[in-house]
């Protein structure tokens, strides 16, 4: 697909003058991948042009000098992540391809998020074809599909990309229902994380509420995008690695664990140091480049959360309350719309026309 198509799809789509550019970016999309196979072949690390292409990509932002520009995917590294599909269930499931995603809006935001994940054409266009994929699970979109998506396009060809993300989205012991514009169940783990914080940290959990700081706010870059874009790819590996095993569970582990390695540096700010406290919750790079401590800092924070104590049975009465809540809220926060839309909707009777 030639830049020029791509610019001019992008360029229709965003022509506010223009009501079909949408749909023609759409079309074009849908037509130039049309011939595009998803099937066979290796991740793009085993590309041998590989590193020409991306070393500069967003996606590596993080890499911190573990993969590295060689011959495709290093032997030791292939072993282990040849295992990631048999710990989720996706060595044994077909492979799917739904039935796409025709959706303007939809094909909009994955040409963008490529954009920012990728830096070669045909990289982004085979992203695009994995969103349109994996879109009819939850017909809609959040960005931490794309963050996941991206980092197996560099391990798995497209039929094994495909099987893990729908495992993940499917499985009640993974996360679905998270890669929704509105994911209800991530607030509603959210709110759960908040409470086992409350529980085992109560200093920090004072902290947090001092400073209005809601864990649905940040949290969403561990539970959502699976810590793409935080991690350094030497904790990553092993981050994602251990939530293929664990499921959802070990999401809540990692986050007790991230809040104990920094909790120390988080007590030291005050209520009102919200924009710190933000960056230090999210591993931001200002605060912990990526050879922070040598670089076992981040290492450590997965190694402990895999040792965390946390109750299953604790956990499930956790998210059955918080979804009650949750759920409570949503219903007021209904009410309210539906009586505010009422009031919008009575006709306004001005003075002259009233009757004598």
């Amino acid at each position: 697909m030639s830049s020029s198509f791509l610019a001019a799809c992008k360029k229709r789509a965003a022509d506010a003058g223009d009501a079909g550019g949408g749909k023609r970016a759409a079309d074009g999309l849908t037509g130039a991948m049309a011939g595009l196979s998803l099937a066979g072949g290796a991740g793009l690390l085993d590309e041998p042009a590989f590193w020409s292409k991306e070393g500069g990509a967003p996606l590596l932002r993080r890499n911190g000098g573990f993969l590295t520009a060689g011959s495709g995917v290093a032997a030791e590294l292939r072993a282990r992540i040849s295992k990631w599909p048999a710990l989720c269930g996706a060595d044994a499931s077909a492979a799917e391809s739904g039935e796409g995603c025709e959706d303007e809006a939809a094909l909009r935001i994955f040409l963008r998020d490529a954009e920012r994940t990728f830096m070669d054409e045909g990289h982004r266009t085979r992203m695009i074809a994995l969103l349109k994929r994996v879109w009819p699970e939850n017909r809609d979109y959040h960005q931490g599909l794309g963050y996941v998506c991206s980092l197996l396009m560099l391990l798995f060809d497209a039929d094994t990309t495909a099987r893990i993300l729908l495992r993940l989205t499917r499985e009640e012991r993974y996360t679905p229902g998270y890669w929704r514009a509105a994911p209800e169940p991530y607030v509603r783990d959210a709110m759960v994380y908040a409470r086992l914080v409350a529980e085992r940290y109560p200093a920090v959990d004072a902290l947090l509420t001092s400073a209005c700081v809601v864990p649905e706010a940040y949290a969403s870059k561990w539970f959502i995008g699976l810590c793409v874009h935080v991690l350094p790819y030497a904790a990553l590996f092993d981050f994602v690695e251990a939530f293929l095993a664990e499921g959802h569970i070990f999401l809540f582990k990692f986050a007790l664990a991230l809040v104990g390695a920094t909790s120390e540096k988080l007590l030291a700010c005050k209520p009102t140091d919200v924009n710190l406290i933000f960056e230090i919750l999210r591993l931001d790079i200002v605060q912990y480049p990526d050879d922070f401590e040598g670089g076992k800092f981040f290492t450590k924070i997965v190694a402990d959360a895999k040792t965390v104590a946390l109750d299953p049975a604790h956990l499930a009465k956790l998210r059955a309350e918080e979804g009650e809540k949750l759920e409570e809220k949503m219903r007021k926060t209904r009410e309210r719309e539906a009586a505010m839309a009422a009031e919008s909707d009575d006709e306004i009777v001005f003075s002259d026309e009233e009757d004598d």
